[in-house]
């Protein structure tokens, strides 16, 4: 009865209020775009009610059983008609419940006798590895339980009306709030680390390709007889991955000119091409002054993208490949062209 007066005489005044507002209006020009403006609090609202489940569970832990038809009328105004509260008054009860089923929100009252039972009760629901919103509802200021509220991601709401505080539903919405925001951070998170470990396997595979790529230019450089066994094949296979180490492990090449090409390599992945066309044809130039084979410098080409490869951590390497791969085509284009040069007379 008394909510209805309530609404009744809010109703009357805001009539009359809008009486005024209208011959006030009148005489000012309406504001434009009204509808564009009052969009985003309306999906403000609709965002913010979502938060709130039709069928919302509560689990309310106080010594004793609180007075919840505030906040079952706050729930019914913004559209949750069918809350399932429940109540428990020991620790014991509330990790039981909590074992075996899941709320949308934990409401615990805390008063200055049992706050060392509900701040354990917080720290064991924690430590259980349970992360759903947790309300502390206190009636006095307590740095005590608010060091612990910010320790175990809990919301606290200070008020003497406690249980009936208007305050209430808004301090859960928070709590819910930041829960659900967690958990899209958590499934980021595990999204973007799968997606680099397929990045990763994806550029161990395409190396190991390249790799084979060198070792079979190796082979037609020296050529098995058919006639062999496959033991035989394998043990000159063996031979030749050993020569084209020994080969690789003989390059002379100068540290400078390895730094340099290092260098020049991860300025390539960085920023592309476009301004790098001289560095490149010089790289070529001294690649090309040392003797060294195509299968040569693709190999010591591979040696310095493994390395920045290695060194990425949790950034993609997708990205390096692909233009670690146009450098070395553009490296052997130029190198072809020095060899070219050197053998026409």
């Amino acid at each position: 009865m008394s909510v209805k007066h309530e609404k009744t005489n809010q109703s009357s005044a805001h009539s009359s209020a809008g009486c005024e507002e209208n011959q006030v209006s009148s005489l000012q020009p309406a504001p434009p775009n009204r509808t564009e403006n009052s969009l985003p609090e309306d999906v403000l609202m609709a965002s913010q009610q979502q938060l709130i489940p039709p069928r919302l569970k509560v689990l309310f832990v106080s010594d004793k059983r609180p007075v919840w038809v505030g906040l079952a009328l706050r729930l019914d105004a913004i559209g949750c008609v069918e809350p399932r509260f429940r109540w428990v008054s020991t620790s014991e009860e509330a990790l039981t419940l909590l074992r075996d089923d899941s709320y949308d929100c934990l409401l615990i009252g805390i008063d200055f006798e049992s706050k060392s039972k509900q701040l354990a009760l917080l720290n064991a629901i924690r430590g259980s590895g349970c992360h759903d919103p947790i309300v502390l509802m206190l009636a006095m200021p307590d740095d005590e339980v608010i060091l612990a509220g910010c320790e175990y991601q809990a919301e606290i709401l200070v008020s003497a009306a406690m249980w009936e505080s208007p305050g209430l539903l808004g301090t859960m919405k928070r709590a819910m709030m930041v829960y659900q925001l967690g958990e899209d951070n958590h499934r980021l998170l595990v999204e973007n680390h799968r997606r680099l470990i397929r990045e990763r396997d994806e550029s161990e595979r395409l190396l190991k390709q390249q790799r084979s790529m060198v070792e079979e230019l190796q082979t037609l450089t020296y050529p098995t007889e058919p006639e062999k066994t496959e033991q035989d094949q394998f043990l000159n296979q063996s031979q030749i991955r050993k020569h084209s180490r020994q080969t690789s492990a003989g390059f002379q090449i100068p540290l400078e000119v390895q730094d340099y090409y290092h260098e020049l390599l991860r300025t390539y992945v960085m920023m592309g091409s476009g301004s790098l066309k001289d560095e490149i044809l010089q790289i070529a130039e001294l690649l090309a002054a040392a003797n060294l084979t195509p299968g040569q410098v693709l190999e010591f080409h591979l040696k310095c993208v493994e390395v920045i490869v290695k060194g990425l951590g949790n950034r993609s390497s997708r990205h390096v490949m692909s233009r670690a791969d146009l450098l070395a085509l553009e490296i052997m284009v130029h190198l072809g062209e020095c060899y070219q040069k050197r053998s026409t007379p």
